[in-house]
């Protein structure tokens, strides 16, 4: 608060940038007030923004004991921090593309980002300047700097000597692993089968035919197939595409952490941490941690179990034979697995409790009436040992099995869409709740609502 006589006062903000006048009530000191020199005063403690046109109108019309906005500073204008550009999709789904016709082109997918060396793969976009602000009393006001992003670059990349382009230094697929930008090489093989045996590679992989019934892949990248996987199996942490199809003859055949696309998918049991999509799943055990869409012409799921954590999309499930098929949403395949377990060892470990706890109870008739000779008694002995640690046992698995039971409470609920027919014989299970399908039913979704399923509309 600035004084410029004993009736007229100034106030400037805490942060500089507005300017109040302040008149008290005496009018015989203001009948005497000389405006030039008042003004003139004013401008020695506010030498930004002053609104000359308000302070001349507050003083001549003596506009008293009011609060008057007389300045104004100039707030500062922040700088953008800078961005990563990218030159590749690093979120690319791997769904193949369905044609009019509503069959489905596995071999344009564009799902696979391919470099040569030098080839740039992104860039900084520099931060944006802002502007300095002033306060009344002509301060300046330093305005924040916009940050310049690094890169954090992995295997087979170099930065440019401005710092401004990350580029490869390798031919290969770009991709984002663990948080940084890698070039991961290419292994080329025309099969997997007796001329080459089990691969494992540490980097992405394609077979331009087939891997062949009891052979493996194992790649820390993502695998494209031009042909079949015909009872061979796969383990990678990235994504999978098979041109034509998997058979894999009742065995475990894919387990992948990204997504799997192929035309079908029959006799086999798969686990995929991204999503699933294909024409096709025929009597095989398939697990998404994310979703599975049954595309194309045919869109069909028929027998076997197929789990995934949000959706199950699909045109027919089922079949008129009344196949037994299971469709579950709502749960994370791993922890139901987890969940099985567990329950399958609780009532292992009870049944043989309740087995020793019949054994002691004739041993201790024996021991009550001295019968208990020399070797029943080391019987006895190591049967109250084994009763003691079943119990502990049974005691860690149910705790185990609580706080399994939390994480399966709180999970998403799912949904499972059926744009043709749901054939009798389908069994629908959404978190805790199923229903088994009675009667044909045409273009519906199931959902949970309330502790049970409910049908509406696709």
């Amino acid at each position: 608060m600035y004084k410029l006589s004993n009736n007229i006062s100034l106030d400037i903000t805490g942060d500089g940038l507005k300017g109040y006048i302040i008149l008290s009530d005496d009018k015989d000191e203001l009948k005497d007030l000389n405006i030039d020199d008042l003004v003139q005063g004013i401008k020695k403690f506010i030498k930004f923004g002053l609104k000359e046109e308000i302070v001349l109108n507050v003083l001549k019309n003596k506009i008293l004991d009011e609060r008057v906005l007389i300045a104004e500073g100039k707030k500062p204008i922040d700088g953008k921090n800078g961005k990563i550009k990218y030159h590749f999709d690093f979120e690319k789904p791997l769904l193949p593309k369905i044609n009019p016709d509503g069959t489905v082109d596995y071999k344009d997918l564009d799902a696979i980002n391919v470099v040569k060396n030098g080839d740039i793969i992104a860039e900084i976009i520099p931060p944006i300047d802002g502007e300095d602000g002033i306060k009344v009393n002509g301060e300046p006001i330093i305005h924040k700097k916009g940050k310049t992003p690094k890169f954090n670059r992995g295997k087979n990349t170099i930065i440019t000597e401005d710092g401004l382009f990350l580029k490869s230094s390798a031919n290969g697929i770009v991709e984002i692993r663990n948080g940084k930008i890698s070039v991961s090489e290419v292994l080329t093989l025309n099969n997997i089968d007796n001329s080459t045996g089990n691969i494992n590679f540490n980097g992405n992989v394609i077979i331009k035919k087939d891997i062949l019934n009891g052979f493996s892949l194992r790649t820390t990248g993502s695998v494209e197939i031009k042909g079949a996987v015909e009872g061979g199996f796969i383990q990678c942490d990235g994504d999978v595409l098979v041109w034509q199809g998997i058979q894999g003859y009742n065995r475990r055949t894919i387990e992948i952490g990204g997504n799997l696309s192929t035309k079908f998918i029959e006799n086999s049991i798969i686990s995929v941490g991204g999503n699933i999509a294909s024409e096709a799943i025929m009597h095989s055990d398939v697990s998404s941690k994310s979703n599975i869409l049954v595309i194309g012409r045919k869109g069909l799921i028929v027998g076997g179990i197929c789990r995934a954590k949000y959706e199950i999309r699909a045109k027919v499930v089922g079949s008129s034979m009344a196949t037994n098929t299971v469709l579950e949403v709502g749960t994370d395949p791993d922890v139901k697995q987890k969940y099985e377990e567990l329950e399958h060892k609780i009532n292992l470990s009870k049944d043989n409790l309740e087995k020793i706890e019949r054994s002691l109870k004739l041993l201790e008739m024996l021991k009550s009436s001295n019968k208990l000779d020399q070797k029943k008694l080391l019987l006895y002995n190591d049967l109250i040992k084994a009763r003691d640690l079943l119990n502990t046992q049974i005691i860690n698995f149910e705790e185990e099995l609580f706080v399994i039971q939390s994480q399966k409470d709180s999970l998403l609920k799912g949904q499972i869409k059926v744009s043709d027919i749901v054939y009798p014989g389908v069994k629908i299970v959404i978190g805790n709740c199923q229903m088994l399908i009675r009667d044909e039913m045409k273009r519906c979704t199931f959902y949970e609502e309330n502790g049970r399923i409910r049908i509406g509309p696709y």
